[in-house]
């Protein structure tokens, strides 16, 4: 019996081009970083998201990025964490307008919802949960409506590893079998998760929403 389904965000439950957003993303970014945190702040993000992803260990994905995003640039963690947060908080959403819903995404998850299996915002946990929160709400959805959603505060691993998927069946206390993935990316989404066990689907390839 399946207890819970995960659902990818990015070309699953929020329809968004990923060159556009990256590109815009760091249009608002870097300007904003750079009053506080000098160098080269694009590679700085790269090098450290590259680790915080890589770099599996009892630290959480926040921590190995501030880890890391320190040692390149010499700045001090609670210089840069306050510096994202505020971007997350004040910049960020004027991006918004690069995402929208995908057809019957809110509805599918309702009728999940009701029929009683629970439901996982399983997106790569390389932002923290208000970047998260703001993206949903352009995909139209509320964070309640999941009962698990990874982001880089509470989550140790990133896809595409395995681990990443271990560690959200060792939060739910599930089984694979018991556990269904659907996403957009075959070597994100889809191999790490059926390499465990897990059934899973590609959007627009297996299945449609």
């Amino acid at each position: 019996m399946k207890k819970f389904i995960l659902f990818d965000l990015d070309g699953t439950l929020l329809d968004m081009s990923f060159d556009k957003f990256i590109n815009n993303y760091f249009g608002l970014l870097l300007p904003f970083l750079s009053k506080k945190i000098k160098g080269d702040i694009k590679r700085y993000v790269f090098e450290s998201t590259d680790f915080m992803i890589n770099k599996i260990d009892k630290r959480t994905n926040m921590e190995k990025f501030l880890s890391k995003f320190s040692e390149l640039s010499g700045t001090e963690k609670s210089i840069i964490y306050n510096s994202f947060i505020d971007f997350y908080t004040h910049e960020f959403p004027k991006l918004s307008f690069l995402g929208r819903p995908k057809p019957y995404a809110k509805e599918t998850i309702l009728k999940l919802k009701e029929s009683g299996v629970g439901i996982v915002l399983a997106t790569n946990a390389i932002f923290p949960l208000l970047a998260i929160e703001e993206r949903l709400k352009w995909a139209d959805l509320e964070a309640t409506l999941f009962d698990l959603i990874t982001h880089m505060e509470n989550m140790h691993s990133a896809k595409p590893h395995k681990e990443y998927y271990l560690e959200i069946m060792k939060k739910l206390k599930v089984e694979p079998e018991e556990v269904i993935m659907i996403g957009d990316d075959i070597e994100r989404d889809i191999m790490p998760a059926r390499i465990l066990g897990i059934d899973s689907y590609q959007i627009d390839r297996d299945i449609e929403i």
